[in-house]
């Protein structure tokens, strides 16, 4: 069973078996010999459907916004073939019969099942079964021992990087799940996900730099795509990269919403600012300044790594925001006002990140944001807070990758880009 939660849905075997099954199905129902009847039922019930699927996503979509989130054009052509195609199996059950009308039954969840994971394959977020229905199959993390430092230890002023010797083999980089306990907080979190560099698992490992990593919502603890990204970082730079933590802000479900806040939905803003750090200061061998931590985040946990780095400069010295929301979010204004806020219009505004921002002065922060050319609202809200994060005196960029949207191949993109950025600051490379 765990074998099949991970099969590979993005670009992997589990994307291909799909399409080969769908195509075969809607081969089975198009190819027979040409009958003028039949031709005209098939192409009236494929045009019924793309209408039907071209109306949902102009209501569920533009109209309404429902996610909250762009959609691309290779994500709407999915769904528009595959209304199409169930307008004619729909068709079929009353044109055919014997193993035809089977074909029928069979092809639509399954023209349904093919979009799905093409859209999701287009966001490029979930990379297994598991990870789309939501059913976790990382290990329990298996932790090294904490060393014992003392007054001896290399000067920690010099760069990790030239003080580092590796040995001559190193291991592989270590990924599983991790129970991080609400100590000074009333939040019900999920496991958090730990990725650990080659350099966290040797025998005698040094302390490492920490990112505090928070994924969209929906969504869920994830070091797929931050991991693979410094998998590359660590084998240009001798196993040397910073532990991740991937944690979740959201509370125990992907629906839910806390605004990465303390309210309505538990304590948010303490659980991720006070129990996540103490967590991993006991658990992991990580350094201790603040210019060695980084908080960062996609799309809802890009607001909430920007809110909690620019409330907490004395913990997080670097925020990577990678299409973060421009203010607290669930659905209008005024649901989030009344909802999240209990009515307090006022707690709403002090909430968004631009008026943190405007009211406090940071002297040594870095703050990186990111977002596709594609990637509308999001890109305006990068621009936007880019500049109030500026004008607070954070050391700031903004980058954009050209032609993606909201989803994987940005949040790819961004992390890139501010590693780049922060590989030399961390003390990974010169």
């Amino acid at each position: 069973m765990t074998s099949l939660l991970d099969l590979d849905i993005r670009t992997g075997p589990g994307l291909w078996i799909a399409d080969i099954l769908a195509i075969a199905a809607l081969a089975g129902l198009v190819v027979r010999r040409p009958a003028r009847r039949w031709m005209r039922v098939a192409g009236l019930g494929a045009l019924a459907g793309l209408i039907i699927g071209l109306a949902v996503v102009f209501v569920v979509q533009d109209l309404l916004d429902v996610f909250n989130s762009p959609i691309s054009v290779l994500s709407r052509t999915w769904i528009y073939a595959a209304s199409a195609a169930c307008g004619l199996a729909v068709a079929s059950l009353w044109t055919t019969r014997g193993w035809r009308r089977a074909v029928a039954v069979f092809a639509v969840p399954w023209f349904l099942v093919t979009a799905a994971l093409g859209v999701n394959a287009g966001f490029g977020l979930e990379p297994t079964i598991g990870d789309l229905i939501g059913v976790e199959t990382q290990p329990a993390l298996l932790v090294p021992p904490l060393v014992q430092r003392t007054s001896s230890e290399p000067d920690s002023t010099i760069p990790l990087a030239d003080r580092w010797t590796p040995p001559a083999t190193l291991p592989a980089s270590r990924t599983g799940r991790i129970v991080i306990p609400s100590t000074a907080s009333d939040f019900s979190a999920r496991d958090a996900v730990v990725w650990l560099p080659p350099a966290a698992l040797v025998d005698d490992p040094p302390d490492l730099p920490v990112v505090v990593m928070m994924m969209g919502q929906p969504g869920s603890p994830s070091v797929d795509i931050i991991g693979d990204v410094l998998d590359e970082f660590a084998a240009r730079h001798s196993g040397l990269a910073p532990i991740v933590v991937s944690v979740d802000q959201l509370g125990g479900s992907d629906t839910n919403n806390p605004l990465c806040i303390d309210g309505y939905q538990g304590d948010a803003r303490t659980y991720v600012s006070i129990d996540v750090p103490a967590f991993i200061r006991s658990t992991f061998n990580v350094q201790d300044a603040r210019e060695a931590w980084t908080v960062a985040g996609f799309s809802n946990g890009g607001i909430c790594a920007l809110t909690l780095g620019a409330l907490f400069p004395e913990t997080f010295g670097n925020i990577i925001d990678v299409s973060g929301e421009l203010q607290p979010d669930l659905g209008s204004v005024g649901e989030t006002i009344d909802t999240g806020f209990d009515g307090d219009s006022a707690a709403y505004n002090r909430a968004k990140p631009t008026s943190i921002l405007a009211t406090h002065r940071y002297t040594d922060t870095w703050a990186i944001f990111a977002s596709g050319s594609f990637d509308e609202p999001y890109l305006g809200a990068s621009r936007t807070l880019v500049k109030a994060a500026s004008a607070a005196g954070m050391t700031t960029s903004l980058e954009i990758s050209s032609g993606t949207s909201h989803g994987g191949a940005t949040l790819e993109y961004g992390l890139n880009h501010a590693f780049e950025t922060l590989y030399p600051r961390l003390g990974l490379s010169t």
